[in-house]
């Protein structure tokens, strides 16, 4: 999502895939609930990590779950890639915030499944994305690796390299 630059350029307004209320900032205010619930919110990734921040600063009660290890989702993939070092920074400031937040309970490393979601007044899926399967001749090519192979190290790429996709 490159809105917060692309948009302005088109003389359009901005967005941004970390800050929901930029360019929005007289119309999305944050006020503190006057009803506090007990969240669960389900991916730790950039959505998860911006409703569980949020949730928890308006008064809200908020367990933040995700399976992998370390927050950040795709976040974890993109900062890898040359010219996207900033998503570190998110991380790192997300890291902070979640530390500052004591209504935040962090589960790391843990699947949510019904059992576990049972009890919470609300839950709130911010799962991520699947990445999209090719459907053209020779995808499935022992040579043919997706992006999240590659930057995981699970798939060697030589030279030279076809990248297909936005």
């Amino acid at each position: 999502n490159q809105a917060c630059l692309d948009h302005t350029f088109k003389m359009q307004r901005a967005s941004c895939l970390v800050n929901p209320r930029a360019g929005y900032e007289n119309e999305l205010n944050y006020t503190p609930t006057e009803a506090p619930l007990n969240l669960a919110v389900v991916g730790a990734g950039p959505a998860g990590l911006a409703c569980a921040t949020v949730a928890a600063e308006r008064g809200h009660k908020v367990t933040l779950f995700d399976r992998s290890p370390s927050i950040g989702g795709q976040f974890n993939l993109a900062k890898q890639v040359p010219g996207k070092e900033e998503f570190y920074e998110t991380l790192r400031y997300f890291t902070h915030k979640l530390a500052s937040l004591p209504t935040i309970s962090l589960q790391l490393a843990t699947e949510a499944d019904a059992s576990t979601l049972a009890g919470y007044d609300r839950v709130v899926l911010a799962t991520g994305v699947v990445p999209r399967s090719l459907s053209l001749p020779g995808w499935d090519h022992p040579k043919v690796a997706s992006y999240v192979d590659v930057l995981q190290r699970r798939a060697a790429v030589g030279e030279p390299v076809a990248i297909v996709g936005a």
